[in-house]
């Protein structure tokens, strides 16, 4: 029985081990904007050893409030190692004035998983002024809600109560006809 459980662990751990071998190569990864004709291009740079990666597919990302926003779908690189991508330029910039760009390599046959990081001003400033309007409207918080919608809730519970209360003014006079 020892035998078995001893070859079963063996076999497992050849199995866990298998793909760490297979990933001997190290590569890297340079993102670089440029501007072609009026498009903006971001081009991906996959170099291993000193030279460039052909035939990897990259992905491109932009970091947004809760996750990833992919800008394309993937993209090979050539013979030169590069990928090209035409980046939009309609994409809001954060607070900073910057977007966070990210070129992913998910589980290559040779280099495994890798990623490079990068910023980027190409987007729009969103105009954010309409949070400092302090103008009333259905979505408006409490001081900002409209007029008649004060009006109407303050009827509403008004009346309410006012009911409340005649109808316990009533019962204590029902009590006093009783006695």
């Amino acid at each position: 029985m020892k035998k078995y459980i001893s070859l079963l662990i063996l076999i497992l751990g050849l199995f866990i081990s298998m793909p760490l071998l297979a990933q001997e190569k190290e590569a890297t990864m340079e993102i670089k904007f440029e501007k072609v004709d009026s498009n903006n291009v971001c081009n991906v740079y996959v170099v291993s050893e000193g030279q460039p990666v052909k035939e990897v597919a990259v992905k491109l990302y932009v970091e947004r409030l809760f996750g990833l926003l992919p800008i394309k779908d993937e993209v090979s690189t050539d013979e030169n190692g590069v990928a090209s991508f035409e980046f939009p330029n309609n994409l809001p910039l954060n607070s900073d004035g910057k977007l966070i760009v990210l070129a992913k390599v998910e589980d290559d046959e040779n280099y495994g998983s890798f990623e490079a990081k990068t910023e980027s001003t190409i987007g729009f400033k969103p105009d954010l002024s309409f949070l400092e309007k302090r103008e009333r409207s259905l979505s408006a918080g409490r001081d900002r809600a409209p007029i008649y919608f004060i009006i109407a809730s303050i009827s509403i519970i008004s009346a309410i109560w006012g009911t409340l209360i005649y109808v316990v003014l009533q019962v204590f006079k029902l009590k006093k006809l009783t006695h």
